[in-house]
């Protein structure tokens, strides 16, 4: 008998320990009562570059602005174990809670619905970006090796009346900017005016992969002879939104994080050499915020993905957003440019500039060759700071 007692109590604490499971939830709030701000007041939350542009763009301050509520975070996090994330527009907290505690959170009144975003832990993946040695090196006098990105951005002509980008605040939202600070011979860095990291923001962004750096040197590497960027005289925010360890839907969460702050800071465009695919029915996130983004009047640039006939990965397909395909030397459509199926055929973004063989600066300060739609986005993004400096 003692031994069935044992045997029994073995499994049932067996089984409790299966049942405290940690899951990562995305919990979506009903209102906004108990925030400890009020849209009377938008520069307690919002710098006054960005209430400018809302003033300029005649965008009216709503309820989406204001901070999530204290009263609820806290209620919530009575429960939960961490909070992973939260979103100000969407009215959402991502938190990490033991199984046991979802429906106690789930039933809270202010709860408007919860969505499982991953249930123990999360699938890891591959942790470095993948460059390549630069073929043949031919030096433009002005541009270096870079002269194919202004090329393909066709900003060669405006570069020659004195226009590279001066007064353009940009953000660039990627998975880490590792080495920018060491890499002052290629970089004025004076330009970069913010970082952040959302993933961990007790981190270093300059200790995280190089994939951000690649992207940036395409616009702001500034180098005559050598490598000269598309538009080395805009300024920059380095957020980084992306943990390249791992394999989550809740990195949407940080993505949409990043374009809070981004446009919290007042910036004027957003680079996104990122992409997402839709995660069964859990909401994609990244699009209503870079659709919000949008309507605020911030100019969000995506590179539209490397999946072919697949389909965008988000949050190009979302309206209001400049979706970038790629193309080679010679101007033609890359083949692993993601298309979108409309009307019984395969079609590309009308937006392209060079994927295939694009010269960049890695963490180390090698100029190396980079594949892929993301490092056609920001030859993009550089194009349109550019024609905002006029």
């Amino acid at each position: 008998m003692l031994r069935f007692f044992t045997s029994l109590i073995l499994s049932i604490w067996c089984f409790s320990l299966c049942a405290e499971e940690l899951f990562t939830l995305r919990v979506w709030l009903s209102d906004k009562e108990g925030c400890e701000f009020s849209l009377l007041h938008p520069e307690e939350f919002l710098s006054q570059r960005a209430i400018e542009r809302h003033k300029r763009d005649d965008i009216v301050f709503s309820v989406c602005d204001l901070p999530v509520s204290k009263l609820y975070r806290e209620r919530v996090m009575s429960v939960a174990k961490r909070e992973v994330c939260h979103s100000n527009w969407l009215n959402t907290l991502v938190v990490e809670c033991d199984s046991a505690k979802v429906g106690e959170i789930e039933f809270m009144p202010f709860v408007e619905r919860i969505e499982i975003l991953s249930k123990g832990d999360d699938i890891r993946k591959s942790t470095k970006s993948d460059f390549y040695n630069f073929g043949d090196i031919n030096l433009h006098p002005l541009y270096g090796v870079a002269q194919p990105l202004s090329k393909s951005a066709d900003v060669t002509r405006m570069h020659k009346k004195g226009h590279w980008g001066n007064g353009v605040f940009i953000a660039v939202l990627d998975d880490g900017f590792g080495g920018v600070d060491t890499l002052n011979q290629w970089f004025d860095l004076n330009r970069i005016k913010f970082t952040c990291d959302v993933v961990n923001p007790e981190g270093d962004i300059y200790s995280e992969d190089d994939h951000g750096t690649a992207v940036l040197s395409i616009m702001l590497a500034n180098r005559k002879g050598e490598f000269v960027g598309v538009a080395p005289e805009s300024d920059y925010a380095l957020i980084r939104t992306e943990d390249i360890s791992i394999e989550t839907p809740y990195e949407e969460d940080f993505f949409v994080r990043g374009l809070e702050i981004a446009d919290s800071i007042g910036v004027d465009i957003v680079n996104v050499s990122l992409g997402y695919e839709q995660v069964g029915d859990i909401t994609a996130v990244s699009c209503i915020a870079s659709e919000i983004a949008s309507n605020k009047g911030i100019v969000i640039v995506s590179s539209c993905g490397n999946k072919g006939n697949a389909g965008f990965t988000h949050p190009a397909d979302a309206n209001g957003v400049i979706a970038v395909g790629g193309v080679d030397k010679r101007g033609r459509l890359a083949d692993f440019t993601s298309k979108e199926f409309i009307r019984g055929k395969y079609v590309a973004p009308k937006t392209r500039a060079l994927a295939e063989d694009v010269p960049i600066i890695d963490g180390s300060g090698k100029i190396m060759s980079a594949y892929g739609t993301s490092f056609a986005a920001p030859a993009v993004t550089g194009a349109i700071a550019i024609k905002k400096s006029y």
